[in-house]
């Protein structure tokens, strides 16, 4: 199993930021317009599936506990590749509002085993995009 782990610090609440962490985790798995238009909390085993391209993400929810952690599990079709993807967002206070910790832990299966370093930069591009929508999300909120 590969791991890869991501961290940002962000001026604001662990509630804010754990809002913000759903609307982004729910764009483009459980939840379209979630940046838009709010996200329900997931619940655990909730179960998704989306298509972008040619890889079909599918995918579970395994563990929500508001407002520090949620866990995904996920399989990332792209043939003839197959991921097996678990994304844990974990939230920690800080003096001055809250640290984002997201661990990306991956198993590369068939033909993707053969191609490590793109799995490894795809999924380490998507963490910093997530991350980076997670602070855009924010400063939209404290705007507002």
């Amino acid at each position: 199993m590969r791991k890869q782990r991501h961290e940002r610090r962000i001026g604001c609440t662990l509630t804010d930021a754990f809002g913000a962490v759903i609307d982004v985790a729910a764009k483009g798995r459980w939840g379209g317009s979630a940046l838009v238009l709010g996200t329900m909390l997931p619940q655990p085993g909730c179960e998704y599936r989306q298509q972008r391209g040619k890889v079909l993400r599918c995918g579970k929810v395994l563990a929500v506990l508001r407002p520090v952690s949620i866990t995904l599990q996920e399989t990332l079709l792209d043939p003839p590749c197959c991921v097996s993807l678990r994304l844990h967002w974990r939230l920690e206070p800080t003096d001055d509002g809250a640290c984002v910790l997201l661990d990306a832990r991956y198993s590369l299966n068939g033909a993707a085993a053969l191609r490590r370093r793109h799995w490894h930069e795809r999924i380490h591009g998507h963490c910093e995009r997530m991350l980076g929508a997670l602070e855009a999300r924010i400063a939209q909120a404290q705007e507002t």
